[in-house]
């Protein structure tokens, strides 16, 4: 994502911020938490992190992150943005994230052009007993850092585009004071970011995803002028409607380009929905019946699956593209949102989406799978009979009650 198009959507943070992807959250999976006495809450100490995006050599946005070093008494080892607790001089959260930030990366804001644009929603760390203001920076400038061996192991500066909703989260489950927790991890740059750092991404990826006005009635005509020019199919919010007959060549054109061997299996228009911005299609999905015909040599997959009596007729998401350049705006969530709506419509209560399962031979399913989770899809089954090559198939399912 361009840092041009970062700026944007930042320069004015909403008063109430989206919520990060649940999956993020860590839930304990041993025994139910009423089962134990609760753990005294250690006493509250303010803090405060800096959240800092800046452009890289090419223009592209990216943020500052840091791995702890291993010996540290809290977050030993974790990847976490610079930043700590408060001290007596600290007039407020900024001077705490902007002094930490020197201390442990010997971060100098006037050489970068750090300008403070507002916060994240702030909140507690019950293992540590820090409440956390993530102070939100953008920096005219990539930022000349250095680590502080005492507290640094190492700088990352992954790009923003690894945190937008889309992005790849995968499942972890470990043993933390003698209980047994599953989270979800962003996999970063040979990092496995989680908890508080992960949430905080999570909340800073979808106001990214946050596709703002053309035309803000704030920004001056000096400052339109001068900014870097961006496509208004980019800026413009995608509308999600059924497709019909006259929008084939429009379709024909957007599956050549993506992927041609999807034309060879796509529905008739009556079954397609179409994401169109700025007269163009920027994303396509089609659903339909889960036990519809099939052609003979076409491998049907997960034998002797079974419904619930009610449940007999589920149907299936059958396709959902979206360009490219425009992935992690929220329009794959429109476009599923809009099958459900239809599927519901038709009298299904059950929609059915599947991806391969083995994400070393298949890296992107990763990402299909978080899309899928965060879009209310659950796992459902696994059918490993699916191809000769023994790739797997996950099939996920999402209630429509």
């Amino acid at each position: 994502m361009r840092f041009e198009l970062v700026r944007e959507r930042l320069r004015a943070l909403p008063r109430e911020m989206p919520a990060a992807p649940a999956i993020l959250t860590p839930i304990r999976i041993d025994l139910p938490e009423s089962l134990f006495p609760p753990r005294p809450m250690p006493s509250i100490r303010q803090a405060a992190v800096l959240v800092l995006l800046f452009p890289d050599d090419l223009g592209e946005g990216r943020v500052l992150l840091t791995t702890r070093v291993p010996h540290l008494s809290s977050h030993a080892g974790e990847v976490s943005f610079p930043g700590g607790s408060a001290e007596p001089g600290d007039a407020d959260p900024v001077a705490t994230a902007l002094r930490e930030s020197a201390e442990e990366i010997d971060l100098d804001p006037r050489a970068c052009g750090l300008q403070v644009i507002g916060a994240l929603e702030r909140f507690t760390i019950p293992v540590s007993g820090f409440r956390v203001t993530p102070v939100v920076a953008l920096a005219e400038r990539r930022p000349n850092c250095h680590a502080d061996p005492r507290e640094v192991a190492r700088i990352i500066e992954p790009p923003v585009e690894a945190f937008l909703p889309d992005a790849p989260v995968e499942l972890e489950e470990r043993v933390i004071r003698e209980r047994l927790i599953r989270y979800g991890v962003y996999p970063v740059e040979g990092e496995r970011v989680w908890g508080a750092t992960a949430r905080m991404l999570g909340q800073l990826g979808a106001l990214l995803a946050t596709v703002p006005a053309i035309d803000r009635p704030s920004r001056s005509p000096q400052e339109r002028s001068t900014a870097e020019p961006t496509s208004r199919v980019e800026l413009e919010r995608p509308v999600v409607r059924p497709a019909t007959p006259a929008d084939w060549p429009a379709i024909d054109a957007f599956v050549a380009a993506l992927a041609p061997e999807l034309a060879r299996s796509l529905p008739p228009a009556s079954e397609l929905f179409v994401a169109e911005a700025a007269g163009e299609i920027v994303g396509l999905a089609s659903w339909a019946p889960w036990d519809r015909p099939r052609p003979a040599d076409a491998p049907r997959g997960f034998d002797g699956l079974t419904f619930e009596e009610d449940d007999a007729q589920p149907a299936e998401l059958t396709l959902l593209a979206v360009s490219p350049h425009l992935r992690g705006r929220g329009i794959g969530r429109s476009l599923t949102d809009a099958i459900a709506a239809a599927v519901c419509s038709a009298g299904c209560r059950r929609l059915l989406a599947w991806t391969l399962a083995d994400t070393e031979i298949h890296p992107s399913s990763v990402a299909a799978r978080a899309f899928f989770r965060s879009n209310r899809f659950e796992d459902f089954a696994v059918d490993r009979r699916y191809l000769a090559g023994g790739e797997d198939r996950l099939l996920l399912s999402r209630s429509l009650d």
